[in-house]
């Protein structure tokens, strides 16, 4: 209601009249008085209003303006052709009420006829209907009837619902049955199956497959979406060889030949990656693994967080208890390279054993061993090759021998050395080319920065760090290197604390200091995902205590956060992000949300770092 008291004057509404206009023409219609046109559909007549239907029709506005070209009966009656009865009386009772009753059994004639006359309210309505009612129950028939409909959003969310609950549709066989190939095939397209084997998959394809024999000329495209090298080869061998379609389809015989030789070339695995033997999961999770806790004891524990270390639990245990060792990942294989399985403050008990963990079958495999024992070394991926770099060897001293492992030979081999012995330096590849910043030798801590070309197989000097340091991390993201914390020694048995974060643009070769990062530690790890570094647990000089902390820094904003702590406190661990199947990433269970009840975090220097220890020999332990 606006009023100008002033000049007498105003505008009024009324909430009510809308209504009694609607119910006003509703009557009339249902006496028929004034009806000047007849609607039909299946041989049934419906009178209505020329001018109501053309306010509310589109389709029968341009009619009613002369179209000579619409079917009319004997009689004279507008026939609507593919349109149902009841679908019409539906749309013409909303049109002469406001009011469409809905259900799935009549949503698609009613939009049907609603498509017919172009009355764009109700085809809204009937979209909206199907959106919220769309639920785990009911998701597969309101996707068929999406499909049929053509509204491309109400089928991707539909399609979301199915892909949520694909399990739940292919264990019912009467849901498996009605799919529609499109429907199967996009389930098992996936990406995330959370909870079902690549067999289950494989078996639910066959049941829809040999449910209908016309179904059968489908089978090498349905099959086509089974990723078979992700099937273990004890189940190939036992069940996939003997199923008929395999003798039968040749193109299915080629999933199974293929399956096979990529299981027969078992050490190149990590380099023979396609789209058919990749995981089917979205996304990575940070995996911590081995490491010293705060009695010395050495770790064979591997703990996963997500992306944003929200809680840890527990995955599996490494082949051995270790620490000081490296891990690298090709193609979401997980090699864990040498260290110490028995805490030795000497460091003269290191390891040359590697073991590779393949996430598809959640199983182990000891490979080739380095050709020197290392500890306090650093490993990288380069061109699906690993580069072991210097380190402390057999005798605790320090090696500038670099070692290089091809995974399909299977075999290490010595390429070039490292410009000095080293050890607890730290390093990262960075666009095919592979960083070594820092580090311990000729009894003093460093701040060269290094480069490895890998076609002309040489070391290249960089321009070097501002601060001196070891045990340090070092990572990649975006454009630039990342070097935090660790450790500095000023004078034989003193060491300190390096707070100073550097980056490092390898386009300029300048290095640029930054905020100091919120937690002073050594021996920690570091990861980057994206433009996000993980800093995980590691020794703090300061409060002599190893750390349980996870620091989450976002490199684009410069901003640190705290994550969710560690399950226990660590040192000389390592981390990695890798992508693992859903059953094995969480199948410890419950998730662990902080730190345990009454377990100390505190110990002796002693512990952190050996007392009266010669600093010039790599055995040196912290």
């Amino acid at each position: 209601m606006l009023l100008d008291s002033q000049a007498g004057t105003g505008r009024l509404t009324s909430d009510t009249y809308p209504a009694r206009l609607l119910e006003g023409l509703g009557s009339l219609r249902s006496q028929r008085a004034l009806c000047d046109v007849m609607l039909e559909a299946e041989g049934v007549c419906f009178p209505a209003h020329k001018v109501l239907l053309a306010a509310a029709s589109s389709y029968c506005k341009v009619l009613f303006a002369g179209d000579s070209t619409t079917v009319r009966s004997p009689a004279g009656n507008i026939q609507l052709k593919a349109v149902s009865a009841a679908g019409l009386r539906n749309v013409l009772n909303f049109i002469y009420s406001n009011k469409l009753d809905l259900s799935l059994g009549n949503i698609e004639e009613t939009f049907k006829a609603a498509e017919a006359l172009l009355v764009r309210e109700v085809i809204k309505l009937c979209f909206g209907f199907l959106e919220g009612c769309l639920n785990p129950e009911n998701c597969r028939d309101i996707l068929t009837i999406a499909k049929r409909l053509g509204p491309t959003e109400l089928r991707q969310r539909a399609m979301c619902y199915v892909g949520q609950h694909y399990k739940q549709i292919l264990a019912d066989p009467q849901c498996l049955k009605d799919l529609d190939r499109g429907t199967l095939c996009q389930i098992l397209d996936g990406t995330d199956t959370e909870g079902c084997s690549e067999l289950e998959l494989l078996r639910a394809a066959l049941s829809w497959l040999q449910h209908d024999r016309a179904r059968l000329k489908d089978a090498a495209d349905v099959l086509g979406r089974i990723r078979f090298p992700l099937i273990p080869l004890w189940d190939l061998q036992r069940y996939v060889q003997d199923m008929p379609l395999t003798r039968l389809d040749l193109g299915c015989h080629r999933y199974l030949q293929e399956a096979l030789s990529y299981h027969c070339q078992l050490y190149a695995q990590p380099v023979l990656q396609t789209q058919r033997t990749r995981l089917r999961s979205r996304s990575a999770v940070l995996l911590v693994a081995g490491g010293r806790t705060t009695d010395n004891c050495v770790c064979r524990e591997m703990w996963a967080a997500d992306q944003r270390c929200s809680a840890w639990h527990k995955v599996g245990d490494l082949c051995v208890p270790v620490y000081n060792h490296c891990i690298v990942v090709i193609n979401d294989f997980l090699f864990v390279i040498g260290g110490q399985s028995k805490f030795d403050p000497t460091g003269k008990q290191p390891s040359n054993k590697v073991f590779r963990f393949d996430p598809r079958h959640s199983c182990w495999l000891q490979v080739a061993s380095l050709l020197q024992r290392r500890t306090r070394f650093h490993a990288a991926a380069l061109a699906d090759c690993i580069l072991a770099v210097g380190g402390g060897t057999l005798l605790g001293t320090l090696t500038c021998t670099v070692e290089l492992y091809q995974p399909a030979a299977n075999q290490w081999e010595f390429t070039a050395p490292f410009p000095m012995p080293i050890a607890d330096h730290a390093g990262t590849t960075h666009k095919g080319i592979l960083y070594i910043s820092g580090g311990f030798s000729g009894g003093k801590t460093l701040r060269d920065t290094y480069s490895f070309l890998p076609g002309l197989r040489r070391w290249v000097g960089n321009s070097a760090m501002a601060f001196t340091r070891c045990d340090h991390g070092m990572a990649a993201a975006g454009d630039s290197l990342f070097c935090i914390g660790g450790r500095t020694l000023k004078r034989v048995g003193e060491w300190v604390q390096v707070n100073q974060t550097e980056r490092y643009c390898p386009a300029s070769n300048q290095w640029t200091t930054l905020t100091l990062s919120p937690l002073s530690c050594c021996q920690f790890s570091l990861t980057a995902h994206g433009s996000t570094l993980y800093l995980v647990g590691g020794g703090s000089l300061q409060h002599m205590q190893k750390e349980d902390t996870v620091l989450l820094y976002n490199t684009e904003a410069q901003v640190w956060t705290k994550a969710t702590p560690l399950p226990t406190a660590l040192v000389d661990h390592v981390s990695c992000m890798i992508t693992v199947s859903s059953e094995h990433r969480w199948q410890a269970g419950q998730g662990h949300k902080g730190p345990p009840v009454g377990r100390e975090k505190k110990f002796t220097l002693s512990c952190l770092i050996t007392k009266g220890q010669d600093p010039h020999s790599a055995s040196e332990e912290k």
